[in-house]
């Protein structure tokens, strides 16, 4: 097999139901997460304390897992900069 093939077999399979979901989903987490408090929806009210602004966290996960899945990779660690080339 040549070096085309294996890189290929490595990326994850789309499919258009699949980018579908991850579209609406991330379109759902821009809204939940720009619905100010006490609005149309919320799934834990941000008057508990600590507690409070963990579905805000989850979401936010879920838009970046959502994203990553569309292709858009946000490095959220260490700058690969100063790396050496992946071989």
């Amino acid at each position: 097999m040549s070096k085309e093939l294996i890189a290929e077999s490595d990326q994850p399979k789309r499919t258009i139901f699949g980018t579908l979901v991850a579209v609406v989903v991330a379109l759902f987490c821009v809204v939940y997460m720009l619905n100010p408090t006490a609005g149309f929806f919320e799934f834990i009210p941000d008057s508990i304390p600590v507690i409070g602004n963990v579905d805000e966290g989850l979401i936010m996960l879920l838009f970046l897992a959502c994203l990553k899945y569309l292709g858009i990779d946000i490095p959220l660690g260490k700058s690969s900069r100063n790396a050496p080339p992946k071989q």
